[in-house]
């Protein structure tokens, strides 16, 4: 009935979960990074941007990756069409602003997709140079 205390603390730990693709290595440096660090990574990654320096664009990368890797990303023309054809319905029911909302959502989720697949390409600067020093 009861578990032992190293089943209690690895259910907590905050790494990678065990059936993810995530690589552990990168998991543990994405978790060592401070907050405001990994906060600033995840948004320029979702913008779109290039990072500041190597590291943060070797963690962009590793980022980018994984987001790729999820269900959300994989699936996303199956969940994305139907969510807003049917929002788009629901806004000429309801209201015409909501069709514009519906629509400005639709765009960022494709946007935000397209800056997790351009990540590599964009900080490719930042990493040759990194790598050559």
């Amino acid at each position: 009935m009861t578990s032992s205390s190293s089943e209690k603390s690895s259910k907590s730990s905050k790494g990678a979960k065990a059936g993810s693709k995530v690589d552990p290595s990168f998991a543990a440096e994405w978790n060592a990074l401070d907050k405001p660090t990994r906060r600033q990574v995840r948004r320029l990654v979702r913008i779109g941007r290039p990072q500041e320096n190597a590291l943060d664009a070797r963690m962009a990368v590793g980022f980018a990756a994984y987001q790729r890797s999820r269900p959300w990303f994989r699936f996303f023309w199956l969940w994305f069409t139907p969510l807003m054809i049917a929002g788009v319905v629901a806004g000429f029911a309801v209201h015409p602003i909501i069709i514009g909302m519906v629509l400005a959502a639709a765009g960022n989720a494709y946007l935000v997709r397209r800056a997790f697949k351009k990540t590599e390409w964009l900080n490719e600067p930042l990493l040759k140079s990194g790598a050559d020093n």
